[in-house]
């Protein structure tokens, strides 16, 4: 069984804010109020919240700027409550919380201590864009294969090639190209984000009641739909994904509707 193991694969999509956030152990802190040397290093490293840390290790208070990139005019502060979350909260409602609250950042907890801080700056790490990643391609492997037991291929191949979109028209030059090379493929494994979403709404008399749901998410499938805006900028790290409250929202409604995609295809006609 420890051999048979190591040859199982069994992702398990989790993030919590303690994996994405900087905890106490490794974040920039100062030992006293001071707001002349918290200025300094706010403005050095382009921090909006700066901890101080207490001879006992414990942190209670802190530095923050009173807007937001403007190091200028610091406000002192008491952490309260409401500035906490659970250090084991999960990333979707890290953005839920983020989405719905007035605020940029939170420090981490446990019951009795302030363990780290996580701000939207956090948010651009390899973890969140690995995650985002794994959404995206599950939603659209998950949808492919739910289409593929309810539409014939042939009327799907005929579809395309009668439209006049550019985009269908290449799926079907991709399509027939492998074919000339003798590659056994079928038309749903050359579809695209994009190609879903239309597939949905071009078929969607063909899928059973409980499917139709889907039609609802169909135009955030293309480029410039929610899933497509995220899914190109998760092809591209080097970006910032996460940056204000819009591009907040955006990752909100994508994770909101990821859990209802996937209780959709879950249930049985």
């Amino acid at each position: 069984m420890e051999i048979r193991k190591h040859f199982e694969y069994n992702p398990i999509l989790d993030l919590t804010v303690a994996q994405i956030g900087i905890n106490k152990w490794n974040w920039t802190s100062i030992e006293n109020e001071d707001e002349v040397l918290a200025k300094e290093i706010m403005k050095k490293n382009k921090f909006d919240v700066l901890p101080i840390t207490e001879s006992d290790g414990k942190t209670n208070k802190y530095y923050s700027t009173r807007t937001w990139g403007d190091y200028n005019q610091l406000n002192l502060n008491k952490i309260e409550k409401t500035k906490t979350i659970y250090y084991r909260t999960s990333l979707a409602d890290l953005i839920q919380k983020f989405n719905e609250e007035e605020e940029h950042y939170f420090f981490l907890a446990n019951n009795k201590d302030v363990l780290g801080l996580v701000s939207f700056v956090n948010l651009n790490c390899f973890a969140v864009y690995n995650y985002l990643f794994q959404i995206i391609a599950d939603i659209e492997q998950s949808v492919a294969v739910k289409l593929k037991e309810h539409i014939n291929e042939d009327e799907i191949i005929k579809s395309f090639s009668e439209s006049q979109d550019s985009h269908l028209l290449n799926i079907i030059s991709e399509f027939q190209n492998s074919r000339k090379h003798n590659v056994d493929s079928n038309i749903f494994e050359h579809m695209y984000l994009q190609t879903i979403g239309i597939t949905i709404n071009k078929f969607l008399n063909h899928l059973p009641k409980n499917l139709k749901s889907l039609n609802k998410f169909s135009k955030k499938f293309s480029p410039e739909g929610t899933y497509g805006e995220v899914r190109n900028k998760v092809m591209h790290p080097v970006r910032p994904i996460l940056s204000d409250r819009t591009s907040i929202g955006k990752i909100n409604e994508l994770l909101s509707d990821y859990h209802i995609i996937k209780e959709t295809l879950n249930i049985k006609p």
